[in-house]
C-alpha cells in the first residue's frame, strides 16, 4: 500500500473513513437523510476491496498516456465498484441478522450505496496515485538536476583549484635581492584566482625592476588577462630598458587582444642600485608611497591605464632614492579594504603601519601592513590585495 499510494495502512483507513463521512453528508444533502454508521461501514469495506483490486490491475492502466489511462481505469473501476458494493451490501445484511434473502429479490439500495462509495474511493485513489507519481517523477527530475549541478560544481571547483595553482606558479617563487636593498612581496586573492600581478626582475647588472598591476574585473576572466600581462612583461622587459617604452609596448599588445572595456593599471619601475635612481611609469595605478623620515612622498606623476587607448604616450619618470627610504607599492585591494562602516583603509593607514614596522625591514613592513588591513576589514577582502615593499639600507 505504501509503495502504491505512499501512505500506511492505518492512514489509508483514516482516508476512507473521511470518504464515508463525505458520502453520508451527500446523502443528507440530496435525500434529506443520512446513515453515518452504515456509510462508514460501506466506505471501509468498499474502499479496501476497491484498493486491493485496483492495485492488482495497475499494470493495465499505469504509465499509460492521458486520456487512455483514464478510459482503462474506469473500465476496470466500474465492475470493481459494483462487485465491492454488492459484497459490502451482503456483509451488512449478514451483520444485521437479516440474511441475504431480502437482498436477492431486488432491494438494491445497499448495493447502490456500496457502489457509490466504491466509485468515490476508486476515483480518489487514482487521483492520489497519479499525483504521487507526478510528484515522485518531479522529485527524481530535481534529484537528477541536483546531482548534475553538484557534479558541475565539483568540476568547476576542480578547474578553479587548478587555475589557482597555475596562477600561483606564474608569480615569482623567489624574489631577487640586490646588495643595499630589501624587497618583499605579498599576494592576497579575494577569491581562488586573482587579477593582481606582481613581479621582481633582475633586468641588467646593477638594476632591478619591480612591477605591480591590477586587472579590471575579478575571477577567471581577470586571471586570464593577468596571465597574458605576465607573459608580455616577461617577454619584453629584458629588451626594453625604459619603463615608458615598455608601457607603450604593453598597451599596444593589450589594446589588440583584450575584450572591450577591460583594462589594466600598472606601475613599472627600474631601480639603479649604483645611482639609487628609480626610473618608472605609472599607468593609472595606485600612487606609490616613499617613506622618507617622517614625511611620506606620493609619486603622483603618470599616465592613464593600459588596454583602452592605443595612442597614449607613456613616458619615463625618475625619482632619486636615499638611504633609509622605503618604497610602498599596493593595489587598491589594500587601500580600499573597508570595515563594517565602509570606511576605507586608505594610504594614510598604509603609511602608519609601515612606520610602526620600519625597524623590521621590508619583510616586517609587509607583514605588518597585511596584518593591519586584514584586522581592519575583518578578513573580508572584496578585491585582490597585493603589496611590494622596497627598502634602501
Amino acid at each position: 500500500m505504501k509503495s502504491f499510494l505512499g501512505i500506511s495502512f492505518l492512514r489509508f483507513q483514516v482516508v476512507i473513513i473521511a470518504v464515508g463521512l463525505a458520502v453520508s453528508a451527500m446523502y443528507w444533502l440530496i435525500l434529506g437523510s443520512a446513515k453515518p454508521f452504515e456509510a462508514l461501514f460501506f466506505a471501509i469495506v468498499t474502499g479496501n476491496a476497491t484498493f486491493f483490486a485496483l492495485e492488482k490491475t495497475a499494470p493495465f492502466y499505469a504509465r499509460k498516456p492521458f486520456p487512455r489511462d483514464w478510459f482503462i481505469y474506469l473500465a476496470i473501476l466500474l465492475p470493481v465498484a459494483l462487485i465491492s458494493g454488492s459484497l459490502a451490501a451482503v456483509i451488512w445484511k449478514l451483520l444485521n441478522g437479516n440474511g441475504i434473502g431480502p437482498l436477492l429479490p431486488g432491494d438494491w439500495s445497499d448495493i447502490r450505496t456500496g457502489t457509490f462509495a466504491s466509485l468515490i474511493a476508486g476515483v480518489s485513489i487514482y487521483i492520489s496515485q497519479k499525483s504521487r507519481s507526478r510528484l515522485e517523477a518531479r522529485n527524481r527530475e530535481l534529484e537528477n538536476q541536483v546531482t548534475m549541478g553538484r557534479r558541475e560544481l565539483q568540476t568547476q571547483e576542480a578547474e578553479i583549484t587548478a587555475a589557482h595553482e597555475i596562477q600561483a606558479h606564474l608569480l615569482p617563487r623567489e624574489i631577487p635581492q640586490v646588495k643595499g636593498f630589501q624587497i618583499s612581496c605579498a599576494w592576497q586573492p579575494a577569491h581562488s584566482v586573482s587579477g593582481d600581478y606582481f613581479d621582481v626582475l633582475a633586468t641588467a647588472p646593477g638594476q632591478i625592476a619591480v612591477c605591480l598591476a591590477d586587472v579590471s574585473g575579478k575571477g577567471i576572466a581577470a586571471a586570464l588577462l593577468m596571465a597574458n600581462l605576465q607573459a608580455a612583461v616577461r617577454a619584453f622587459a629584458p629588451s626594453i630598458p625604459s619603463p615608458g617604452a615598455l608601457c607603450r609596448k604593453l598597451n599596444e599588445v593589450l589594446c589588440g587582444s583584450v575584450a572591450p572595456g577591460k583594462f589594466v593599471t600598472l606601475f613599472y619601475g627600474v631601480v639603479d642600485t649604483e645611482t639609487l635612481t628609480l626610473r618608472y611609469e605609472n599607468a593609472g595605478h595606485v600612487y606609490p608611497i616613499v617613506l622618507r623620515g617622517e614625511s611620506p612622498i606620493l609619486l603622483t606623476d603618470g599616465a592613464t591605464v593600459l588596454g583602452l587607448f592605443p595612442d597614449v604616450q607613456y613616458e619615463e619618470r625618475s625619482f632619486t632614492l636615499q638611504s633609509g627610504d622605503c618604497l610602498l607599492l599596493t593595489t587598491d585591494g589594500v587601500t580600499e579594504a573597508a570595515d563594517e562602516t565602509d570606511d576605507e583603509f586608505g594610504a594614510s593607514r598604509v603609511t602608519a603601519s609601515a612606520r610602526i614596522a620600519r625597524s623590521q625591514g621590508a619583510h616586517g613592513i609587509r607583514t605588518r601592513i597585511l596584518e593591519d588591513v586584514t584586522k581592519f576589514c575583518k578578513g573580508n577582502f572584496h578585491d585582490d590585495a597585493s603589496l611590494i615593499v622596497v627598502t634602501v639600507e
